[in-house]
């Protein structure tokens, strides 16, 4: 972050300073983690008040405070304003605005961190890169990533999130990207978007902070490019699309996917490459397009793009492939589930070797229609080469009940029990474990891996 005194930081948030001007370079907003000289920032939201948490932040060695209360007997220097969530985006604002790096901002129902990973190894081949940590894309996670640029990052990328219409407005204005993607429009957040329309406006509002000169990438692949033509009119296109579409300016061509990756050749305006992923399915070729058409609208040359593509982290939970013993492969994508990244879990288990078995959570925040999309994948299930389903939870047992060959469980242990034993049994398998956060279906992956400890020796 760069450095702002205290009155500064009242000016820009609109507040009203309590004691002496300092000097900050480090804003805190969680007290385990205040350090020495910082600000510490104390927000409310729906089911806490950090408010409560200030002497405890005095006491570790914050050296001032944003607060929404007055502060008795306060011993450092404090900054009163109306709404400290709000100061806090003011305050990354007006940092992206005297840093001035190109912002590359990214939304969409799925893919959104892995394209994040994929365009920051990318831009980390041409300069200082700073892009949102982990998947903190909220109207909180957004400023603290803004707030970690300074003037000599070139370049941000930055993913937007949602559960609720409004959220990307607000963090596309504090952003003010150059280049802008909506990676794909899937049913997810149906709770809170209603439809698969609602989800289209929702992240169409990412429109609203891109810079008037600005570039946005369309995937061809996916929803409701018609809904947004009026937004994109007069702004720089590029267009992508997996296989060879009229407008495509990326596409890709001899996709093989195996247990080590995915590779594919990549057609460009500059020219086709050959790419090596080490990261599994076609949805991450899509995500490798995306990355490159947002890096490319960039002038970033296409021999680092490649570069960049094949330094791409394994991201923990996301098609993560553990390699247990010899043909025995488990594959973590426990991070999260909905219907279009459950469809991309089957199609990646089907091209794993020997007995395949998906084991499943429920998909979470799918609304009223919640029983209909578990059933329909279900059937689609049934058209894969998948041998074996095996379900936890109060929805996915939908899916089990649909699928040819499907097992449900309401304990975990017997599940977990059982699951040991086909894998012992089998001398070639691939399980994929799958669920929504609240599933904590991560715990089925630990147990497999703690369990074949005692039986082989592991290999990752």
């Amino acid at each position: 972050m760069i450095s702002l005194s205290l009155k500064k930081i009242a000016t820009i948030t609109n507040g009203q300073l309590y004691g002496i001007d300092l000097v900050i370079d480090t804003i805190i907003i969680d007290t385990k983690k205040i350090i020495p000289g910082c600000l510490f920032i104390a927000l409310i939201g729906h089911k806490f008040d950090a408010h409560i948490f200030i002497k405890d932040a005095i006491k570790k060695g914050c050296s001032a405070i944003i607060s929404q209360k007055n502060i008795e007997s306060c011993n450092v220097s404090y900054i009163l304003v109306k709404n400290t969530s709000i100061s806090l985006g003011l305050i990354a604002s007006y940092v992206r605005k005297i840093t001035n790096p190109k912002i590359l901002a990214i939304t969409g129902s799925c893919g959104k961190t892995s394209v994040k990973e994929m365009t920051a190894s990318i831009l980390r081949t041409k300069g200082n890169t700073v892009s949102t940590i982990d998947n903190l894309n909220n109207h909180i996670g957004v400023p603290l990533t803004l707030l970690q640029l300074t003037k000599k990052h070139k370049y941000g990328v930055i993913e937007l999130g949602a559960s609720q219409p409004g959220e990307i407005s607000y963090t596309s204005n504090m952003s003010q990207p150059e280049v802008i993607l909506i990676n794909n429009i899937y049913h997810a957040h149906l709770t809170g978007f209603k439809s698969l329309l609602g989800v289209s406006k929702a992240k169409s509002e990412i429109f609203s902070g891109i810079k008037s000169n600005g570039t946005v990438i369309i995937n061809l692949d996916s929803h409701h490019l018609s809904q947004w033509k009026k937004n994109i009119q007069k702004k720089n296109i590029l267009y992508f699309s997996i296989k060879k579409k009229k407008y495509s300016n990326f596409f890709s061509s001899n996709i093989k996917i195996n247990t080590y990756g995915t590779s594919f050749t990549m057609h460009t305006p500059c020219g086709k490459t050959n790419i090596s992923l080490p990261l599994l399915g076609y949805q991450n070729v899509s995500n490798a397009l995306a990355a490159s058409a947002l890096s490319f609208s960039l002038k970033i040359p296409l021999k680092k793009i490649k570069n960049g593509l094949l330094k791409t982290p394994i991201l923990p939970g996301r098609l993560e492939i553990i390699r247990l013993k010899t043909n025995k492969i488990l594959i973590n994508d426990t991070y999260n589930a909905n219907v279009s990244s459950m469809i991309t879990a089957i199609k990646v288990l089907e091209e794993m070797p020997g007995y395949k078995i998906l084991v499943t959570g429920d998909m979470a925040e799918l609304g009223e229609k919640s029983i209909l999309y578990h059933k329909m994948i279900g059937n689609i299930a049934n058209l894969s080469k998948i041998h074996k389903i095996f379900s936890i939870g109060s929805m996915s047992n939908k899916i089990s009940q649909i699928f040819h060959n499907g097992q449900h469980f309401c304990d975990k242990k017997k599940l977990n029990n059982y699951l040991m034993k086909i894998f012992l049994e089998k001398n070639k398998i691939s399980i994929l474990v799958k669920g929504s956060r609240n599933t904590k279906m991560e715990k089925i992956v630990e147990y497999l891996i703690r369990e074949n400890k005692k039986n082989v020796n592991i290999i990752l």
